[in-house]
Protein backbone atom coordinates (compact mmCIF):
# COMPACT_ATOMS: atom_id res chain seq x y z
CA UNK A 1 0.00 0.00 0.00
CA UNK A 2 1.29 3.30 -0.74
CA UNK A 3 0.43 6.77 0.71
CA UNK A 4 0.06 10.35 -1.08
CA UNK A 5 -0.05 13.88 0.06
CA UNK A 6 -2.00 16.15 -2.48
CA UNK A 7 -1.64 20.24 -2.45
CA UNK A 8 -0.88 23.43 -3.89
CA UNK A 9 0.82 26.78 -3.71
CA UNK A 10 1.47 30.35 -5.86
CA UNK A 11 4.70 32.59 -4.77
CA UNK A 12 4.03 36.38 -4.33
CA UNK A 13 6.83 39.03 -3.47
CA UNK A 14 4.72 39.85 -0.56
CA UNK A 15 4.20 36.81 0.81
CA UNK A 16 1.05 34.58 -0.52
CA UNK A 17 -1.90 37.07 -0.85
CA UNK A 18 -4.27 37.15 1.68
CA UNK A 19 -7.77 35.55 1.12
CA UNK A 20 -5.40 32.67 -0.85
CA UNK A 21 -7.25 28.93 0.07
CA UNK A 22 -4.95 26.31 0.83
CA UNK A 23 -6.42 22.56 0.93
CA UNK A 24 -4.92 19.34 1.03
CA UNK A 25 -5.76 15.54 1.45
CA UNK A 26 -4.24 12.19 1.67
CA UNK A 27 -4.87 9.16 -0.43
CA UNK A 28 -3.87 5.42 -0.72
CA UNK A 29 -3.49 2.96 -3.09
CA UNK A 30 -3.12 -0.99 -2.39
CA UNK A 31 -3.17 -4.55 -4.06
CA UNK A 32 -4.84 -7.73 -3.05
CA UNK A 33 -2.76 -10.62 -2.38
CA UNK A 34 -2.94 -11.72 -5.23
CA UNK A 35 -1.19 -8.79 -6.77
CA UNK A 36 -4.29 -7.32 -8.61
CA UNK A 37 -5.14 -3.57 -7.97
CA UNK A 38 -8.43 -3.58 -6.60
CA UNK A 39 -8.85 0.64 -5.58
CA UNK A 40 -7.68 3.57 -4.11
CA UNK A 41 -8.99 5.62 -1.11
CA UNK A 42 -8.41 8.74 -0.17
CA UNK A 43 -8.42 11.09 2.84
CA UNK A 44 -11.07 14.40 3.18
CA UNK A 45 -9.57 17.62 1.98
CA UNK A 46 -7.98 19.47 4.96
CA UNK A 47 -8.45 23.06 4.03
CA UNK A 48 -7.35 26.47 5.45
CA UNK A 49 -7.19 30.67 4.55
CA UNK A 50 -3.79 32.92 4.24
CA UNK A 51 -4.58 35.95 6.28
CA UNK A 52 -3.41 39.34 5.91
CA UNK A 53 0.23 40.48 6.55
CA UNK A 54 0.43 44.48 6.33
CA UNK A 55 4.04 45.65 5.62
CA UNK A 56 5.57 48.79 4.06
CA UNK A 57 8.58 50.56 3.22
CA UNK A 58 9.23 54.37 2.11
CA UNK A 59 12.27 54.80 -0.51
CA UNK A 60 14.58 56.44 0.38
CA UNK A 61 14.59 56.33 3.91
CA UNK A 62 16.59 59.50 4.49
CA UNK A 63 17.25 62.63 1.81
CA UNK A 64 19.58 65.57 3.07
CA UNK A 65 19.56 69.17 0.92
CA UNK A 66 20.53 72.77 1.34
CA UNK A 67 18.54 75.42 0.60
CA UNK A 68 18.53 79.18 1.41
CA UNK A 69 15.70 80.68 3.69
CA UNK A 70 12.57 81.80 2.29
CA UNK A 71 12.15 78.89 -0.32
CA UNK A 72 10.55 75.85 -0.68
CA UNK A 73 12.34 72.58 -0.73
CA UNK A 74 10.76 69.79 -2.30
CA UNK A 75 11.32 65.84 -1.68
CA UNK A 76 10.44 62.55 -3.77
CA UNK A 77 9.36 60.03 -1.94
CA UNK A 78 7.89 56.38 -2.93
CA UNK A 79 5.65 54.71 -0.47
CA UNK A 80 5.63 50.67 -1.30
CA UNK A 81 2.80 48.01 0.12
CA UNK A 82 5.13 45.08 1.17
CA UNK A 83 2.00 43.65 3.10
CA UNK A 84 0.63 40.51 1.07
CA UNK A 85 -3.18 42.59 1.10
CA UNK A 86 -4.56 45.54 -0.53
CA UNK A 87 -3.63 48.47 1.88
CA UNK A 88 -4.04 52.18 2.09
CA UNK A 89 -1.26 54.41 4.41
CA UNK A 90 -1.76 57.43 6.32
CA UNK A 91 1.20 60.06 5.64
CA UNK A 92 2.16 61.91 8.58
CA UNK A 93 4.94 64.57 8.68
CA UNK A 94 6.58 66.06 11.89
CA UNK A 95 9.41 68.79 11.10
CA UNK A 96 12.03 69.40 13.96
CA UNK A 97 11.41 73.23 13.51
CA UNK A 98 7.98 73.69 13.21
CA UNK A 99 8.03 74.61 10.22
CA UNK A 100 5.09 74.28 7.72
CA UNK A 101 5.36 70.77 5.52
CA UNK A 102 2.39 69.51 2.94
CA UNK A 103 2.19 66.18 1.18
CA UNK A 104 1.01 65.65 -2.34
CA UNK A 105 0.44 62.49 -5.20
CA UNK A 106 3.64 62.93 -7.67
CA UNK A 107 0.46 62.06 -10.21
CA UNK A 108 2.88 61.27 -13.39
CA UNK A 109 5.52 59.86 -11.21
CA UNK A 110 8.25 62.30 -12.51
CA UNK A 111 9.52 63.97 -9.38
CA UNK A 112 8.62 67.37 -10.20
CA UNK A 113 5.47 69.20 -8.28
CA UNK A 114 3.53 69.79 -11.57
CA UNK A 115 0.43 71.80 -11.65
CA UNK A 116 -1.82 69.06 -11.56
CA UNK A 117 -0.30 68.04 -8.64
CA UNK A 118 -0.71 71.28 -7.18
CA UNK A 119 -4.21 71.23 -8.05
CA UNK A 120 -5.12 68.45 -6.56
CA UNK A 121 -4.22 69.26 -3.14
CA UNK A 122 -2.59 68.25 -0.60
CA UNK A 123 -3.22 64.19 0.65
CA UNK A 124 -3.32 62.77 3.82
CA UNK A 125 -2.84 59.03 2.88
CA UNK A 126 -2.46 56.99 -0.05
CA UNK A 127 -4.91 55.41 -2.81
CA UNK A 128 -5.83 51.74 -1.93
CA UNK A 129 -2.86 49.68 -3.05
CA UNK A 130 -2.54 46.01 -3.96
CA UNK A 131 -0.15 44.34 -2.99
CA UNK A 132 3.57 44.96 -4.10
CA UNK A 133 2.64 47.97 -5.52
CA UNK A 134 3.88 51.44 -4.83
CA UNK A 135 2.55 55.20 -4.82
CA UNK A 136 4.59 58.18 -5.41
CA UNK A 137 4.62 61.40 -2.76
CA UNK A 138 6.48 64.30 -2.81
CA UNK A 139 6.85 66.37 0.79
CA UNK A 140 7.57 69.81 0.59
CA UNK A 141 9.22 71.48 3.10
CA UNK A 142 8.65 74.96 3.68
CA UNK A 143 11.49 77.11 4.60
CA UNK A 144 10.72 80.40 7.00
CA UNK A 145 12.18 83.79 5.12
CA UNK A 146 14.67 84.66 8.34
CA UNK A 147 18.34 84.71 7.68
CA UNK A 148 18.48 84.44 11.37
CA UNK A 149 18.23 80.62 10.20
CA UNK A 150 21.43 80.26 8.42
CA UNK A 151 23.03 77.46 9.60
CA UNK A 152 20.38 75.52 11.08
CA UNK A 153 19.02 72.16 10.24
CA UNK A 154 15.38 71.03 9.97
CA UNK A 155 14.98 67.11 10.28
CA UNK A 156 11.07 66.45 9.35
CA UNK A 157 10.23 62.84 9.37
CA UNK A 158 7.93 61.41 7.30
CA UNK A 159 5.76 58.37 8.41
CA UNK A 160 3.36 56.02 6.28
CA UNK A 161 1.24 53.72 8.46
CA UNK A 162 -0.84 50.84 7.44
CA UNK A 163 -4.80 51.74 8.04
CA UNK A 164 -5.11 47.86 7.89
CA UNK A 165 -2.47 47.55 10.76
CA UNK A 166 -1.44 50.58 12.88
CA UNK A 167 1.42 48.81 14.10
CA UNK A 168 2.86 48.58 10.92
CA UNK A 169 4.59 51.86 9.70
CA UNK A 170 7.98 52.85 7.76
CA UNK A 171 9.55 56.43 7.91
CA UNK A 172 12.05 58.92 6.23
CA UNK A 173 14.00 61.30 7.15
CA UNK A 174 14.33 64.61 5.04
CA UNK A 175 17.26 66.64 6.53
CA UNK A 176 17.17 70.43 5.16
CA UNK A 177 20.04 72.72 6.15
CA UNK A 178 19.95 76.55 5.92
CA UNK A 179 22.89 78.48 3.79
CA UNK A 180 21.80 82.18 3.07
CA UNK A 181 23.51 84.99 2.58
CA UNK A 182 24.11 87.34 5.90
CA UNK A 183 25.41 90.96 5.35
CA UNK A 184 25.27 92.85 8.98
CA UNK A 185 26.26 96.80 9.21
CA UNK A 186 24.52 97.20 12.47
CA UNK A 187 28.02 98.00 13.82
CA UNK A 188 29.91 98.28 11.31
CA UNK A 189 30.26 102.52 10.34
CA UNK A 190 33.45 104.13 11.85
CA UNK A 191 34.75 107.89 11.42
CA UNK A 192 38.07 108.71 12.14
CA UNK A 193 36.96 111.95 14.08
CA UNK A 194 34.13 112.32 15.89
CA UNK A 195 34.78 115.52 17.09
CA UNK A 196 36.11 117.84 13.79
CA UNK A 197 37.27 121.64 13.94
CA UNK A 198 38.91 122.28 10.07
CA UNK A 199 39.42 118.99 8.68
CA UNK A 200 37.87 116.84 6.86
CA UNK A 201 36.44 113.64 8.12
CA UNK A 202 36.88 110.00 6.65
CA UNK A 203 33.60 107.65 7.24
CA UNK A 204 34.73 103.66 7.23
CA UNK A 205 32.12 100.84 6.60
CA UNK A 206 33.34 97.59 6.43
CA UNK A 207 30.81 95.45 4.22
CA UNK A 208 30.69 91.18 5.72
CA UNK A 209 28.96 88.19 4.08
CA UNK A 210 28.73 85.90 6.96
CA UNK A 211 26.23 83.66 5.82
CA UNK A 212 26.63 80.39 3.96
CA UNK A 213 24.87 81.56 0.68
CA UNK A 214 26.43 84.04 -1.91
CA UNK A 215 24.98 87.87 -1.46
CA UNK A 216 24.66 89.46 -5.13
CA UNK A 217 23.70 92.93 -6.47
CA UNK A 218 25.12 94.66 -3.51
CA UNK A 219 24.96 98.21 -3.41
CA UNK A 220 25.58 100.62 -0.88
CA UNK A 221 24.45 104.55 -0.03
CA UNK A 222 25.44 107.15 1.64
CA UNK A 223 23.02 109.93 1.97
CA UNK A 224 25.26 112.79 2.85
CA UNK A 225 24.01 115.46 5.75
CA UNK A 226 23.87 118.59 4.35
CA UNK A 227 26.51 120.28 6.33
CA UNK A 228 28.71 117.25 5.12
CA UNK A 229 30.82 118.47 1.59
CA UNK A 230 31.46 115.74 -0.59
CA UNK A 231 35.67 114.99 -0.95
CA UNK A 232 36.81 111.72 -2.41
CA UNK A 233 35.71 107.85 -2.10
CA UNK A 234 37.38 104.64 -2.15
CA UNK A 235 36.35 101.48 -4.40
CA UNK A 236 34.55 102.64 -7.02
CA UNK A 237 32.36 105.04 -5.29
CA UNK A 238 30.45 107.42 -6.85
CA UNK A 239 29.38 110.62 -6.22
CA UNK A 240 26.19 109.86 -7.63
CA UNK A 241 24.34 113.49 -6.15
CA UNK A 242 25.19 116.28 -4.20
CA UNK A 243 24.26 114.57 -0.91
CA UNK A 244 24.65 111.07 -2.23
CA UNK A 245 27.30 108.52 -2.86
CA UNK A 246 26.95 105.18 -4.51
CA UNK A 247 28.82 101.98 -4.65
CA UNK A 248 28.20 98.58 -6.19
CA UNK A 249 29.27 95.41 -5.52
CA UNK A 250 28.70 92.40 -8.11
CA UNK A 251 28.61 89.78 -5.35
CA UNK A 252 29.78 88.36 -1.84
CA UNK A 253 30.80 85.17 -1.56
CA UNK A 254 30.22 83.44 2.21
CA UNK A 255 33.14 84.55 4.28
CA UNK A 256 33.66 87.56 1.91
CA UNK A 257 34.68 91.28 2.98
CA UNK A 258 35.49 94.64 1.52
CA UNK A 259 35.88 97.98 2.95
CA UNK A 260 34.26 101.66 1.30
CA UNK A 261 35.22 104.90 2.52
CA UNK A 262 33.91 108.45 2.31
CA UNK A 263 35.96 111.69 2.75
CA UNK A 264 33.86 115.01 3.32
CA UNK A 265 34.44 118.11 4.50
CA UNK A 266 32.82 119.93 7.76
CA UNK A 267 30.47 123.25 7.09
CA UNK A 268 32.68 125.90 8.55
CA UNK A 269 31.27 128.40 11.23
CA UNK A 270 29.14 125.55 13.15
CA UNK A 271 28.65 126.53 16.53
CA UNK A 272 30.26 124.22 19.28
CA UNK A 273 28.56 120.94 20.25
CA UNK A 274 26.73 120.75 16.88
CA UNK A 275 25.40 117.09 16.62
CA UNK A 276 25.37 115.65 12.56
CA UNK A 277 24.36 112.18 12.06
CA UNK A 278 25.62 109.68 9.41
CA UNK A 279 24.79 106.51 8.21
CA UNK A 280 24.69 104.14 5.70
CA UNK A 281 22.36 100.93 3.84
CA UNK A 282 22.89 98.24 1.76
CA UNK A 283 20.62 96.15 -0.02
CA UNK A 284 21.47 92.49 -1.68
CA UNK A 285 19.91 89.55 -3.58
CA UNK A 286 20.01 86.22 -1.50
CA UNK A 287 18.20 83.75 -3.73
CA UNK A 288 14.66 84.63 -4.38
CA UNK A 289 14.49 87.89 -1.86
CA UNK A 290 15.86 91.29 -1.80
CA UNK A 291 17.31 92.39 1.28
CA UNK A 292 17.45 96.41 2.70
CA UNK A 293 19.87 96.69 5.93
CA UNK A 294 20.65 99.91 7.81
CA UNK A 295 24.48 100.29 9.06
CA UNK A 296 24.50 101.73 13.13
CA UNK A 297 24.33 105.78 13.04
CA UNK A 298 27.78 108.04 13.84
CA UNK A 299 27.10 111.45 14.94
CA UNK A 300 29.57 114.09 14.72
CA UNK A 301 29.86 116.48 17.17
CA UNK A 302 31.56 119.77 16.27
CA UNK A 303 34.43 120.51 17.93
CA UNK A 304 35.51 123.79 19.91
CA UNK A 305 37.22 126.59 17.09
CA UNK A 306 38.62 129.80 18.92
CA UNK A 307 39.72 131.63 16.26
CA UNK A 308 39.63 135.46 15.70
CA UNK A 309 40.43 138.66 12.84
CA UNK A 310 41.20 141.96 12.86
CA UNK A 311 40.68 144.19 9.84
CA UNK A 312 41.75 148.03 10.01
CA UNK A 313 40.33 150.61 8.01
CA UNK A 314 43.53 151.30 6.60
CA UNK A 315 47.27 150.05 7.37
CA UNK A 316 49.29 153.34 7.19
CA UNK A 317 48.81 157.07 8.05
CA UNK A 318 50.78 159.35 8.15
CA UNK A 319 51.31 162.33 11.46
CA UNK A 320 53.41 164.70 12.60
CA UNK A 321 54.94 164.05 15.95
CA UNK A 322 52.46 164.15 19.14
CA UNK A 323 49.76 163.82 17.04
CA UNK A 324 47.27 160.37 17.24
CA UNK A 325 46.56 158.50 14.54
CA UNK A 326 43.28 156.83 14.81
CA UNK A 327 42.71 153.44 13.21
CA UNK A 328 39.21 151.82 12.99
CA UNK A 329 39.50 148.30 13.43
CA UNK A 330 37.07 145.36 12.97
CA UNK A 331 37.95 142.40 15.20
CA UNK A 332 35.62 139.28 14.53
CA UNK A 333 34.86 136.26 16.55
CA UNK A 334 35.18 133.42 13.69
CA UNK A 335 35.58 130.50 16.06
CA UNK A 336 32.46 128.55 17.09
CA UNK A 337 31.29 129.79 20.40
CA UNK A 338 31.34 132.76 22.16
CA UNK A 339 34.36 134.01 23.55
CA UNK A 340 36.31 136.67 25.13
CA UNK A 341 38.80 138.58 22.87
CA UNK A 342 41.61 140.38 24.25
CA UNK A 343 42.87 143.09 22.35
CA UNK A 344 46.64 144.26 22.31
CA UNK A 345 49.57 145.95 20.12
CA UNK A 346 53.16 145.87 19.65
CA UNK A 347 54.76 148.63 17.29
CA UNK A 348 58.32 148.83 15.70
CA UNK A 349 58.16 152.55 17.26
CA UNK A 350 57.55 153.84 20.55
CA UNK A 351 53.96 154.44 20.57
CA UNK A 352 51.32 154.76 22.55
CA UNK A 353 48.60 152.60 22.10
CA UNK A 354 44.70 152.89 23.06
CA UNK A 355 41.70 151.31 22.29
CA UNK A 356 37.50 152.84 22.66
CA UNK A 357 34.86 150.38 21.82
CA UNK A 358 32.85 151.93 19.20
CA UNK A 359 29.20 151.47 20.97
CA UNK A 360 26.83 152.95 18.45
CA UNK A 361 28.75 151.85 15.47
CA UNK A 362 29.01 155.23 13.97
CA UNK A 363 32.55 155.42 13.22
CA UNK A 364 32.95 158.25 15.06
CA UNK A 365 34.20 158.94 18.84
CA UNK A 366 31.29 160.14 21.42
CA UNK A 367 30.55 160.03 24.60
CA UNK A 368 29.19 156.80 24.47
CA UNK A 369 32.01 154.80 23.44
CA UNK A 370 33.71 152.96 26.22
CA UNK A 371 37.88 152.98 26.57
CA UNK A 372 38.78 149.03 26.57
CA UNK A 373 40.46 148.15 29.58
CA UNK A 374 42.18 144.57 30.91
CA UNK A 375 39.75 143.17 33.44
CA UNK A 376 40.95 139.83 33.75
CA UNK A 377 44.58 140.01 34.24
CA UNK A 378 45.07 138.78 30.34
CA UNK A 379 47.15 140.23 28.34
CA UNK A 380 45.76 142.92 26.66
CA UNK A 381 42.68 144.71 27.06
CA UNK A 382 38.97 143.28 26.79
CA UNK A 383 36.98 143.64 23.41
CA UNK A 384 33.80 141.74 25.67
CA UNK A 385 32.06 138.33 25.20
CA UNK A 386 31.58 138.19 21.17
CA UNK A 387 29.04 135.68 20.57
CA UNK A 388 30.40 133.31 17.39
CA UNK A 389 30.37 135.36 13.49
CA UNK A 390 29.41 138.74 15.52
CA UNK A 391 31.85 141.88 14.96
CA UNK A 392 32.39 144.69 17.19
CA UNK A 393 34.20 147.71 16.12
CA UNK A 394 37.13 149.33 18.07
CA UNK A 395 38.84 152.52 17.54
CA UNK A 396 42.70 151.75 17.53
CA UNK A 397 44.78 155.36 18.76
CA UNK A 398 48.11 155.47 18.11
CA UNK A 399 49.87 158.55 19.84
CA UNK A 400 53.69 159.21 18.29
CA UNK A 401 55.81 160.53 20.85
CA UNK A 402 57.60 163.92 20.30
CA UNK A 403 61.38 162.38 18.95
CA UNK A 404 63.48 163.89 16.13
CA UNK A 405 62.37 162.01 12.62
CA UNK A 406 63.89 162.87 9.05
CA UNK A 407 63.13 166.70 8.35
CA UNK A 408 62.18 165.41 5.20
CA UNK A 409 59.30 163.21 5.79
CA UNK A 410 56.77 163.24 8.06
CA UNK A 411 56.16 159.73 9.92
CA UNK A 412 54.46 156.76 8.28
CA UNK A 413 53.23 154.10 10.89
CA UNK A 414 52.50 150.63 9.41
CA UNK A 415 51.03 148.24 11.77
CA UNK A 416 51.12 144.51 12.44
CA UNK A 417 48.05 142.26 12.21
CA UNK A 418 48.02 139.08 14.42
CA UNK A 419 45.60 136.17 14.07
CA UNK A 420 45.63 134.25 17.04
CA UNK A 421 43.49 130.77 17.32
CA UNK A 422 43.34 128.06 20.28
CA UNK A 423 42.02 124.33 19.70
CA UNK A 424 41.62 121.76 22.38
CA UNK A 425 41.89 118.01 21.56
CA UNK A 426 40.00 115.69 23.17
CA UNK A 427 37.05 118.18 21.94
CA UNK A 428 36.17 120.30 25.24
CA UNK A 429 32.22 120.24 24.45
CA UNK A 430 32.60 116.55 24.86
CA UNK A 431 32.64 114.54 28.33
CA UNK A 432 35.61 114.03 29.45
CA UNK A 433 36.39 112.21 33.21
CA UNK A 434 38.45 113.53 35.73
CA UNK A 435 42.70 112.56 34.69
CA UNK A 436 42.24 112.88 31.21
CA UNK A 437 44.98 114.43 29.87
CA UNK A 438 43.79 117.85 26.65
CA UNK A 439 45.57 119.24 24.19
CA UNK A 440 46.02 122.94 23.62
CA UNK A 441 46.73 124.31 20.65
CA UNK A 442 47.47 128.09 20.01
CA UNK A 443 47.90 128.83 16.43
CA UNK A 444 49.04 133.18 15.58
CA UNK A 445 49.55 134.30 12.43
CA UNK A 446 51.24 138.25 11.45
CA UNK A 447 49.31 139.19 8.51
CA UNK A 448 50.10 142.98 8.68
CA UNK A 449 52.55 144.83 7.11
CA UNK A 450 55.02 145.44 9.68
CA UNK A 451 57.44 143.11 11.54
CA UNK A 452 56.99 142.42 15.41
CA UNK A 453 59.96 142.90 17.47
CA UNK A 454 61.50 140.89 20.41
CA UNK A 455 58.47 141.70 22.61
CA UNK A 456 55.61 139.39 20.71
CA UNK A 457 54.00 136.64 23.19
CA UNK A 458 51.56 134.18 23.83
CA UNK A 459 49.58 133.63 26.62
CA UNK A 460 46.28 131.62 27.60
CA UNK A 461 45.43 130.76 31.10
CA UNK A 462 45.45 127.23 32.42
CA UNK A 463 41.88 126.35 32.71
CA UNK A 464 39.69 125.78 36.45
CA UNK A 465 40.15 122.53 37.54
CA UNK A 466 42.99 121.37 35.47
CA UNK A 467 46.94 121.26 36.07
CA UNK A 468 49.67 121.67 33.60
CA UNK A 469 50.99 118.70 32.83
CA UNK A 470 55.07 119.52 33.26
CA UNK A 471 57.32 119.26 30.50
CA UNK A 472 54.73 119.64 27.76
CA UNK A 473 55.07 123.42 26.91
CA UNK A 474 55.90 123.81 23.40
CA UNK A 475 56.84 126.25 21.13
CA UNK A 476 56.63 125.04 17.77
CA UNK A 477 58.84 121.53 17.64
CA UNK A 478 61.02 123.03 21.10
CA UNK A 479 60.17 122.02 24.60
CA UNK A 480 59.89 125.24 26.72
CA UNK A 481 61.41 125.04 30.33
CA UNK A 482 57.73 125.34 32.40
CA UNK A 483 59.84 128.05 34.84
CA UNK A 484 60.16 130.27 32.03
CA UNK A 485 56.32 129.71 30.86
CA UNK A 486 54.10 128.69 33.82
CA UNK A 487 53.51 132.09 35.67
CA UNK A 488 49.95 133.06 37.76
CA UNK A 489 48.14 130.43 36.58
CA UNK A 490 49.01 131.11 32.72
CA UNK A 491 51.06 129.81 30.02
CA UNK A 492 53.58 132.73 28.96
CA UNK A 493 55.65 131.78 26.02
CA UNK A 494 58.13 134.93 24.55
CA UNK A 495 58.62 133.72 20.82
CA UNK A 496 60.82 136.70 19.97
CA UNK A 497 60.50 138.85 16.64
CA UNK A 498 57.37 138.17 14.36
CA UNK A 499 57.56 139.05 10.86
CA UNK A 500 55.48 139.53 8.66
CA UNK A 501 53.51 136.31 7.25
CA UNK A 502 55.34 134.53 9.64
CA UNK A 503 53.23 131.67 11.67
CA UNK A 504 54.01 129.86 14.87
CA UNK A 505 52.51 127.23 17.37
CA UNK A 506 52.52 127.13 21.35
CA UNK A 507 51.05 124.17 22.54
CA UNK A 508 50.63 122.95 26.14
CA UNK A 509 48.98 119.56 27.86
CA UNK A 510 46.94 119.48 31.13
CA UNK A 511 44.98 117.45 33.20
CA UNK A 512 41.34 117.55 34.63
CA UNK A 513 41.67 117.51 38.37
Amino acid sequence: MSLFFVGGETAFGAGTPAGTVISSRAFATYTSLAGTQTDTVYSAYVTFLVSQLAAVNVVLPSLTRNSGDGLNVDYTLTVLNSGNGTDKFTLTRISSKGWTTTAYHDINANGVLDAADSLAGPIAATDSLKADSSYKIIVRVAVPNNEALNGQRDSTTVNAVSQFDASKSAASILQTNVQSAVIDISSSLTVDNAAPTTTPITFTLSVTNSGLGTASNILVTNKLDARFSYVSSTNGGVHSAADSVRWTIAGLATGGSTSLSVTVSVQSSLLSGTIIPNGMAVSYDDGNYHRNKNSNIVNIGIGNIYTVSLAPDSISSSKEPDDSVKYYLTVKNTGNLKDVIELSAVSSQPLTWKFIRDVNNNHIIDGGDIPLTNTNAHAGVDVDSVAAGDSVHVFGLAILPMVQFDQTKDATTNIPVVDVAISVSPVASLQQPPGAELTYTISYLNKGHADIDTSFSVSARIPDSTRIVLGSVKLGASSVPDSAVVKNGSVIVKTGALKQSTSGTVEFKVKIK
